[in-house]
């Protein structure tokens, strides 16, 4: 289908073996569909990069909760948060940086937008001459 169901992953351990999973280094909320359109994963399962659009049942308020709760199960360390009507979540992990833009659905549930990059390298800040 178009806009496949993903597995629920409570935690890092419970996917079903042989099941097709495009994201395992996440949590994903039980009932959650990835909109294909607007979505671009690159690499495999478990590191990838890109970009994830989901489609899950939680309300705009209950899902960044989710994800604070859930991340560190996967060994994803908070950065940021900033909620309202359209919120944001950034967490690190090793070699990457996800930043999550929560907002809600027209008729019920929410839209979460992954971002997933590579962080950059920590670098001295120049000198003065």
């Amino acid at each position: 289908s178009s806009n496949p169901t993903l597995t629920t992953t409570g935690t890092a351990e419970n996917l079903e073996p042989g099941k097709f999973q495009p994201l395992t280094d996440i949590p994903i909320p039980s009932g959650a569909k990835l909109d294909t359109e607007p979505s671009l994963i690159l690499g495999p399962p478990d590191h990838w990069l890109g970009r994830a659009v989901l489609k899950v049942s939680l309300s705009a308020n209950d899902t960044p909760v989710f994800y604070q709760n859930q991340m560190p199960s996967f060994g994803w360390e908070l950065i940021t948060v900033v909620q309202g009507k359209v919120s944001n979540l950034t967490f690190s992990k090793a070699d990457r940086i996800a930043s999550m833009q929560i907002e809600g659905a027209r008729l019920s549930g929410s839209t979460v937008t992954i971002i997933m990059s590579p962080r950059q390298p920590k670098q001295e800040p120049p000198k003065a001459k």
